[in-house]
């Protein structure tokens, strides 16, 4: 279970807040993209943008994603995992597949992890294993889109982050 001060710490955005219009100008600048989140994968994706990862667990706002939206994100030619990730958690199959997913994406693979459970702490292991230069996105409930441009800096506070979550959660295969 997250501590008070690390959920409050979780729900401050991690890199820079955009509105989902100014988001994708901003993030043609990157070579490699990883989307956290149905609604955040479908915004790229609408922008004319296929990102190199997107992990996703088919639930929005904890309602289910429409179907044309889950239609829309579904990339033919991709690598997919599916992993188990319990809510408010990081598991070590979603762990492994992120990291399985950043070494494909350097052979220029997409990949798709699909989350049976919730995605919404993924971002904290994208981080610490994108390569430097990607960016990482997810969405801000109500407020738009974060990027997170993969700085020494921000791959250094997700370790901390991660490190703590694991201390608070119990034990995952």
């Amino acid at each position: 279970m997250l501590t008070e001060k690390l959920r409050a710490e979780l729900q401050k955005p991690f890199g820079d807040l955009c509105l989902n219009a100014s988001c994708a100008e901003k993030l043609r600048v990157y070579d490699k993209i990883v989307t956290v989140g149905d609604i955040t994968t479908y915004n790229v994706v609408q922008a004319g943008i296929v990102p190199d990862v997107s992990i996703v667990d088919g639930i929005t706002m904890r309602e289910r994603v429409p179907n044309d939206i889950c239609s829309a994100i579904s990339i033919d030619s991709c690598v997919i995992y599916k992993v188990d990730n319990p809510p408010g958690s990081i598991s070590q199959q979603l762990r492994n597949a992120v990291s399985s997913s950043m070494e494909r994406i350097a052979r220029s693979e997409r990949v798709r992890i699909v989350v049976n459970g919730e995605e919404d702490l993924a971002v904290i292991p994208a981080v610490v294993e994108a390569p430097l230069g990607a960016a990482v996105v997810y969405g801000q409930p109500n407020e738009g889109m974060v990027i997170i441009a993969i700085t020494h800096e921000r791959k250094e506070r997700a370790r901390q982050l991660m490190q703590e979550i694991l201390r608070v959660s119990p034990k995952l295969a």
